[in-house]
């Protein structure tokens, strides 16, 4: 906490909130209080952080590194330096939180004059460098106020809490609050670490080391090709159904819990190890091979089911990690929680209940005939393709009747018949003169190199040969005599 207060007046502290240890750092800027049943060590001391090593009743272990930054920018290199050499030095569960006096982007300021990378990008490069990450946080989004009102007021979101991925796989899910400012003009942060998820009730899942069985495609084939009456659509449902329900039993039944039997195993390859050192026969020998071999599969069981859930597919079969798999699993998860979401006037939506019945909110507006209100202003945007100023589109904008249109397509009816007669007596050019207004020499004489000057007497029909030779003819500009 950042007290304001001489040491001196530390004990009496203590006292008035029932604390066990109470500690501070060289200048007095940054107390501590930490509740019994916890053993504490002092790891680092200096003018702007405190970091202790804390041993919990069970045997957790983890660093807490409590920060209180200068406003300087030079000033704050010392404790970026800090930060970073207590990084490499362990590799403890670790979370480091406090006022840093920094902000990480524009959306974390409001007021004030315009920000600048270069303000936070030595903060940002210790962050990344020391593999730690933020915390999503509920309620303001800001943790700072200057106390002034107007064109003067400011807000700023300075205090934070970050951690490291094994703070979170030892808290499991960690969430943090911004509290009212009260007698500050900082406001308190509540973290909240150990709170289990809700659990839920997970849908089907296709494994893919399923398939190495080779009862696997029997067990397929007996459930899928099963009678089903019905409509088509309610078989293909109860089929799928059906090869659901009993792939889950057998995958029960074959490999169970594949997280707890390679537990089991481990613990058995360990026994049968110690066995073999003190009788090591042939027999022990061969006990410890099987055993050794049920790990292996169990092992390559549980790298397939968390590169599968990671849905990398880019690591080759020599470099798989569950680790790395079991991270990218987790930092997904963590991205998709969600601890708010924005509501139509603007304010947050805070709290699962809450956040349930805006979203419900939201798509019966959504899908109900009020919210229905079509606005055709933007077709104004639109670029007409058929424009008045140009004679030749005027004709497409004149009103047809249905004579009209009967006579049109029964010249081009006529003219078909007349080409097709023309070019079974080696006519075309003719026909093709008399259709087109050009002469068509210049098609007999010049022949390109794949020679297709003359597909057009192929064995198309009569549209595509007369399309095929419009083509040509716009190609070489003769026809049109030069459009835009």
């Amino acid at each position: 906490m950042e007290p304001f207060q001489d040491t001196t007046h530390i004990q009496r502290f203590k006292r008035r909130l029932g604390m066990q240890y109470v500690n501070y750092n060289n200048n007095g800027q940054i107390w501590i209080f930490i509740r019994e049943h916890i053993q504490v060590g002092v790891i680092s001391d200096s003018e702007q952080q405190l970091t202790l090593h804390l041993t919990m009743e069970d045997g957790q272990q983890f660093l807490t590194t409590v920060v209180y930054a200068k406003c300087s920018s030079i000033e704050g290199l010392s404790l970026w330096d800090d930060i970073y050499t207590l990084s490499q030095e362990f590799s403890l569960p670790w979370m480091v939180g406090g006022d840093f006096n920094v902000i990480q982007g524009d959306e974390e300021k409001i007021g004030g004059l315009p920000v600048y990378p270069q303000e936070y990008e030595d903060f940002a490069f210790c962050v990344n460098s020391c593999d730690l990450f933020d915390l999503h946080f509920s309620s303001s989004p800001f943790t700072w106020w200057n106390g002034r009102t107007d064109a003067g007021c400011l807000f700023k979101r300075l205090d934070r809490v970050v951690i490291n991925q094994s703070m979170q796989d030892l808290m499991g899910n960690v969430e943090l609050q911004h509290l009212a400012r009260t007698g500050s003009d900082h406001a308190p942060l509540l973290l909240t670490c150990g709170g289990s998820n809700k659990p839920v009730s997970k849908p089907f899942k296709f494994l893919k080391f399923w398939t190495g069985r080779g009862v696997f495609k029997k067990v397929v084939l007996d459930n899928w090709c099963a009678d089903c009456d019905g409509d088509i659509f309610v078989q293909l449902k109860q089929k799928l159904k059906k090869t659901k329900l009993s792939l889950s039993m057998w995958s029960k039944e074959k490999f169970g819990d594949i997280f707890k039997q390679l537990v089991i195993r481990e613990e058995i390859v360990r026994l049968i190890e110690e066995l073999f050192e003190q009788n090591p026969n042939s027999f022990n020998r061969a006990i410890l091979q099987k055993t050794q071999a049920e790990l292996k599969l169990y092992i390559h069981y549980e790298e397939e089911f968390w590169r599968q859930k990671s849905s990398s597919q880019w690591f080759s079969e020599g470099d798989k990690n569950t680790k790395f798999f079991h991270c990218l699993v987790k930092g997904r998860r963590k991205r998709l929680t969600l601890k708010r979401i924005l509501k139509e006037d603007g304010g947050w939506a805070e709290g699962d209940s809450t956040i349930t019945t805006e979203a419900l909110k939201v798509f019966e507006n959504q899908f109900s005939e009020s919210a229905c209100n079509p606005d055709k202003s933007l077709l104004q945007h639109i670029a007409p393709q058929i424009r008045n100023d140009e004679g030749w589109n005027y004709n497409l904008m004149e009103e047809l009747f249905p004579t009209e249109v009967c006579n049109q397509i029964h010249n081009v009816l006529e003219g078909c018949r007349n080409l097709r007669k023309e070019i079974r007596h080696g006519g075309c050019p003719k026909v093709l003169e008399i259709y087109c207004g050009k002469c068509m020499g210049t098609f007999q004489t010049k022949k390109r190199k794949t020679g297709r000057d003359y597909e057009y007497l192929g064995i198309r029909n009569s549209f595509k040969n007369i399309f095929v030779a419009m083509e040509n003819l716009v190609s070489k500009n003769s026809y049109w005599g030069g459009f835009d």
